[in-house]
């Protein structure tokens, strides 16, 4: 082979590794600024999210958060609305979230009957309330409102004695017998349990239910009666989000009331969960409703204080 030939060959030879280097040398210009860019998040993920309460104060990019927050679809009923849900019994949220349910969940006020419900509420994506002689008439109201026709009762709820079976009324009304059975009949799915250990987790626990999931809460510290049930248990149809995925931000504490909680999930909102209800007390807080001082937000416990209260510190953000 001649020397020009062999000059010809090694060019050739060479030129894919130049290209190749070419190459590398273009992604690593593309990547380095999307790495730089936030720590722990990269910029083709969200920020405010859930899993925000994990992240150190140095990951957390408050405008971003507010650019999130303030860019993106919201249902109309919301826009422009800061919304605290005073009501512990879950009526407000429940008119709030649901303007029409075929069934509607009636919770005796303890843990494990609040848990139970949540559980099948969130499942069938469907309202719930917690009982108490003071709202015993509201009942039968909410039910009419959002054109409920079946009423369950989980636990011992007073309520269901003077209308069960119900069948022969306008609202069918139906205890719960708070068994494994039941489950299975109401939704045609089989339930996961997962117990609850520490009563301070039961709104976050709540606040992660997923409908697609099936998982039955139930609290470590206290057992639900459960009855051996005869007869088959209705069918409760399961809806679809109603949020049409434009949910506005809403945020808990560990201190709100369950009910709201389990009506802002089954609505298909999004549940950020605060350790302080002011949220210029902590980054992460700040982060979760930046740039929302005129909503869209809600805020479901008498904890956040009023709305104008609410905006107040939404408005007065976070500092070192």
């Amino acid at each position: 082979m001649s020397t020009k030939q062999t000059s010809l060959a090694a060019k050739r030879a060479r030129r894919p590794l130049r290209v190749r280097q070419f190459l590398a040398l273009s992604l690593a210009a593309v990547m380095v600024p999307t790495i730089g860019g936030c720590s722990g998040i990269g910029r083709g993920q969200k920020l405010v999210t859930p899993e925000l309460a994990e992240l150190a104060n140095e990951d957390i990019d408050l405008a971003r958060a507010a650019a999130e927050n303030t860019n993106r679809l919201i249902d109309p009923a919301f826009v422009g609305k800061t919304t605290v849900v005073q009501d512990p019994w879950g009526f407000e949220s429940a008119r709030l979230f649901f303007k029409q349910s075929h069934t509607l969940f009636v919770a005796e006020n303890s843990d494990a009957a609040k848990l139970r419900a949540a559980s099948i509420a969130v499942s069938q994506r469907a309202p719930m309330v917690v009982y108490d002689d003071s709202v015993r008439n509201d009942i039968y109201r909410l039910a009419e409102d959002v054109g409920a026709n079946l009423i369950v009762t989980v636990g011992k709820v007073p309520f269901a004695d003077a209308f069960y079976p119900g069948e022969e009324r306008q609202h069918q009304v139906v205890r719960d017998p708070g068994n494994t059975k039941a489950l299975g009949e109401y939704t045609a799915f089989g339930f996961t349990s997962k117990v609850i250990v520490d009563p301070n987790r039961m709104v976050e626990e709540v606040a992660a239910l997923d409908s697609n999931e099936k998982i039955e809460l139930k609290a470590a510290w206290e057992p639900l009666p459960q009855q051996i049930s005869h007869k088959k248990m209705p069918a409760i149809p399961g809806s679809a989000r109603r949020d049409g995925q434009m949910s506005p931000n809403i945020v808990a504490t560990s201190q709100s009331p369950i009910a709201n909680v389990v009506n802002a999930n089954a609505y298909g909102g999004t549940v950020l969960i605060m350790t302080d209800p002011d949220p210029s007390a902590t980054k992460v807080g700040a982060a979760m409703v930046a740039g929302l001082e005129e909503g869209p937000v809600v805020a479901l416990g008498p904890e956040f204080g009023s709305a104008k209260e609410f905006s107040a510190k939404i408005s007065r953000g976070w500092t070192e």
